[in-house]
């Protein structure tokens, strides 16, 4: 039960025991006025800690709150709220040095003039900032900068009155208007450490009949209580904020040191990101099968951006001979060079060959026609080994299939050799081997004209890695787990290295690093897996690849779908929401584009039961929805 309440029967017990005089009657009436009006101050004070705190991360909301909450208690009838604003010289060599301080409208309200104004992001003003110093001195003149330069408070009961303060803005507002400014009560907002961050400025306290009174000292004292309340809050927000931005772009810094390495990989990080968005938010709004339920808040779309930004983040220590590698001899430089001058020396081997043997038939006389017929034979081996020259350099760019006549082809070649004069010696270099020693051989010897190593890498059935640079690829998904499990994330965060380093994880149990199952995997990155493997089959960014037509990447994707690698309801959802066919059309070539089934998709590819199969904790989440709604 309220005090005033009590108060109220208390008094009427008095009145029922004749114990009351006119006098205490009015002394009664005073005070029951006064703990009422406290009450009413304290339900809005509780009110306004209790919104602040729900809106701890919309800190522009918690301003119009401030500001609300104190026009409520000094019963003013409108405010504005600033906040301090640095600027700073884009001086590379001296960081931090202070260029300008202004105080920037926040939050402007006026109930009579049926006004609220809010700045909605960092870009926007609706009324020009306030600066707090003019030609490097201290701005004394504009009320509210001095409030902010000086730390003190003002109450003023009229401002057409006031002394020293610059009110002719205010003046001509109020003849535009037909509004009329009166008593104002000026408040500096500290934080934590007493430091000013911002002005709270009152105007026109108002009577329960509408006539304009000053702020009384009981007025200043209570918007002091919500003031430090509301600035403690702003800063904690703020240092909040500043801390998501840092770690945020931290990590896109460190994407875009991969991008230094290889830009395409930057671009597959940055669309990665970017997709993995929009699929959840299609989730978000899709209300149909497994997934009906299934939603992400604000603060797991944060973290899901962040986990798409960070899934390559191995790459970082990955050989970028590897990473890009275009050409399946391309070990640092293309070795294909080397057997191009094999084949060179080859020639020259036979040419040799043919003079000398025509030398030999001079001397012994021997028929003209013999010695055509051996030009001609020499002629037709150095032209069959062009052709197969030419034939190898096709086999040196990566593809989809390699025919096994081709490996024939491939080690028919490795059978021809070529002399070799001199003998080389390597040594054991940091990264790769280098010539260490050469010698020249008192008799020549024949070498093939493919090393073994060149045979093994041209016989690459597909792509243009082989399975130790396969292997050396794939070992980024370990680093990245690694390395994101040793980060201390905040609470609200700790499964981001989940949903980021298991992307290559599939449902069926097969994947990689650590072969996770599907009630291992959570929806997040079943998201990242999906939209991985979409990215990497339809960019057209790579250089060792052909950019891939749309409806073949889908067919890819659909079989892995069959195969139990992919989460089938988050590629029906990518595809049905329209998402699938817009994302194509704003990042793909024109002829990657071309007419789509996506409901056949869904009949050839979608199983007749699926079951998501998510861990108990998400599992258990989709049944607490569930349950909500019935």
């Amino acid at each position: 039960m309220r005090l005033s309440t009590r108060l109220i029967q208390f008094e009427h017990l008095l009145k029922r025991h004749q114990s009351l005089g006119g006098r205490e009657i009015g002394a009664f009436a005073s005070i029951r006025r006064e703990i009422k009006e406290l009450e009413r101050q304290i339900d809005i004070l509780i009110l306004a800690g209790s919104e602040l705190n729900d809106t701890m991360k919309d800190r522009r909301n918690g301003m119009e709150i401030i500001l609300n909450s104190a026009c409520k208690l000094t019963n003013a009838d409108g405010g504005t709220l600033y906040m301090i604003a640095e600027e700073y010289f884009d001086e590379p060599l001296n960081p931090g040095e202070l260029k300008a301080t202004y105080l920037n409208f926040e939050v402007l309200q006026n109930t009579t003039m049926g006004v609220l104004l809010q700045r909605k992001s960092d870009e926007e003003f609706f009324l020009p900032p306030v600066p707090m110093q003019v030609g490097g001195v201290k701005n004394l003149n504009n009320v509210s900068a001095y409030c902010a330069n000086t730390g003190q408070v003002i109450n003023i009961a009229d401002v057409y009155n006031a002394q020293g303060f610059d009110f002719s803005g205010t003046r001509k507002y109020d003849e535009q208007t037909g509004y009329r400014s009166k008593s104002m009560l000026v408040i500096p907002l500290r934080d934590h450490e007493n430091e000013i961050i911002g002005v709270l400025q009152l105007i026109n306290r108002k009577k329960d009949n509408g006539e304009v009174i000053p702020f009384a000292p009981a007025d200043q004292a209570v918007v002091q209580a919500i003031s430090y309340q509301a600035a403690v809050s702003l800063t904690t927000e703020k240092l909040v904020g500043e801390q998501r931005a840092l770690f945020a772009a931290f990590v896109q810094v460190l994407a875009e040191g991969l991008g230094e390495k290889s830009p395409y990989n930057f671009g597959h990080i940055n669309r990665v990101a970017h997709l993995t968005e929009i699929i959840a938010g299609a989730i978000n709004q899709y209300d149909q099968g497994p997934y009906a339920n299934l939603g992400f808040n604000q603060d797991q779309m944060d973290e899901l951006r962040l986990a798409g930004w960070m899934h390559d983040i191995g790459k970082l220590t990955t050989p970028e001979n590897v990473v890009s590698k275009q050409l399946k001899l391309e070990v640092l430089a293309d070795r294909f060079e080397l057997v191009v001058q094999r084949y060179n020396s080859k020639i020259k081997d036979l040419e040799i060959e043919l003079l000398q043997a025509k030398v030999k038939a001079l001397e012994t006389g021997t028929n003209p026609e013999e010695i055509r017929a051996l030009t001609e034979k020499t002629n037709g081996e150095i032209k069959g080994l062009e052709q197969e020259l030419v034939g190898l350099m096709s086999f040196n760019f990566g593809g989809e299939f390699m025919a096994d006549e081709k490996i024939a082809a491939i080690k028919s070649a490795a059978q021809k050799t070529a002399t070799q004069h001199f003998k080389v010696q390597f040594e054991q270099g940091i990264n790769t081997p280098y010539v260490g020693k050469v010698e020249l051989l008192a008799n020549p010897v024949q070498e093939p004209l493919l090393t073994q190593l060149e045979q093994d890498l041209l016989s690459i059935k597909k792509g243009t890695l082989s399975e130790a640079e396969r292997q050396i690829i794939n070992d980024h998904a370990d680093r990245s787990w690694r390395w994101l499990f040793k980060l201390p994330f905040p609470r609200k965060m700790l499964k981001l290295p989940l949903y980021s380093a298991a992307h290559h994880e599939t449902l069926n149990g097969t994947g990689y690093p650590h072969k996770l199952r599907a009630n291992q995997l959570p929806a997040q990155a079943r998201i990242i897996a999906v939209v991985d493997i979409f990215e990497a089959l339809t960019a057209n960014d790579r250089p060792y690849k052909k950019p891939m037509p749309l409806a073949k990447a889908l067919d890819i994707l659909g079989f892995m779908v069959k195969d139990g690698h992919l989460d089938p309801e988050i590629c029906k959802i990518f595809l049905l929401s329209g998402q699938c066919e817009a994302w194509a059309n704003a990042n793909l070539l024109p002829e990657q584009l071309g007419p789509l089934d996506l409901k056949g998709w869904v009949e050839r590819f979608y199983p007749a039961h699926f079951d998501p199969d998510l861990p108990a904790y998400q599992a258990a989440q989709l049944a607490r929805s569930e349950q909500a709604q019935e």
